[in-house]
């Protein structure tokens, strides 16, 4: 895996999903797409695609793939979605570093044909949100609060050690609105605020009886010994907690506790 990304991921029951990812499903549902092998396959097109094209590659959506989740003798789908997040990327890198500056990497034609080409994607799929969020260089705080101590395990995939939470998705969005409701009257920071009301709106754009995962990925290789001892969902709640009944000193620590775990991996963006 590659050693910077973490993802959130949510798996809905078969129903839920569009018409072309469902015509897939038979492919994994004998139990051959294992999350491990989705998730190296999915990295790998990735880097292939930025190491071998002189341009920009457009991800097709003529295949579909899908994570599998198996839960209560019932199967979960999380499509891949490779078209609708190729387009979110590259819209966030150019809102990010400006167009003038990604004409450094990238041509105009490049963009241009890229936003045709994904605008009239758009125009087929209107609704379609994406069913996998990843971030680089650590795990978002909020992410956190969707999940509890007792949901984290480890798992192996190429030969390192990682960690995942699995909840239910009315869990996490009651959590959610929980963790909102407490910081909006405690803490005046917005960006953390807005950061909670975009979380929300996004699982609420999913199936009631989804599940959600949260991925550590290659990320948890950059934590080292660390990740033995981490328990940052533990932290992010006992803060939560402390806030809520008015113990600041608590929050502070347990805050603190998760701040400088991931303060090292946090890091990494600005090695170089």
């Amino acid at each position: 895996m590659l050693p910077y990304l973490s993802y959130l991921r949510v798996y809905e029951p078969p129903h839920a999903l569009s018409e072309a990812v469902r015509a897939h499903l038979a492919v994994d549902i004998d139990g051959s797409s294992e999350p491990g092998h989705t998730l190296a396959t999915e990295q790998q097109t990735a880097l292939t695609s930025a190491l071998v094209s002189p341009g920009l590659v457009l991800a097709n959506d003529q295949i579909p793939s899908s994570y599998v989740l198996r839960r209560e003798g019932h199967s979960f789908f999380c499509p891949t979605d490779m078209p609708l997040r190729s387009w979110l990327s590259l819209t966030a890198l150019l809102e990010s570093v400006g167009g003038t500056t990604a004409h450094l990497w990238l041509s105009a034609d490049s963009i241009a044909t890229a936003d045709e080409a994904f605008l009239a994607w758009r125009q087929r799929h209107p609704s379609a949100v994406p069913h996998i969020r990843q971030t680089t260089w650590g795990i978002p705080r909020t992410w956190f609060v969707l999940v509890a101590e007792d949901e984290r395990e480890t798992y192996e995939v190429g030969g390192h050690r990682s960690v995942r939470y699995r909840t239910r998705a009315v869990d996490a969005r009651r959590r959610l609105a929980g963790a909102h409701s407490v910081l909006r009257r405690v803490i005046d920071e917005a960006e953390l605020l807005a950061e909670l009301r975009d979380l929300g709106e996004w699982l609420e754009a999913f199936d009631s009886a989804s599940w959600l995962e949260l991925d550590y990925a290659g990320v948890a290789r950059l934590l080292g010994d660390a990740l033995a001892t981490d328990q940052s969902a533990r932290d992010v709640h006992r803060a939560l907690a402390a806030l809520r009944s008015g113990d600041f000193a608590t929050a502070a620590s347990a805050y603190r506790s998760f701040e400088e775990r991931w303060r090292p991996v946090n890091g990494y963006e600005r090695a170089n």
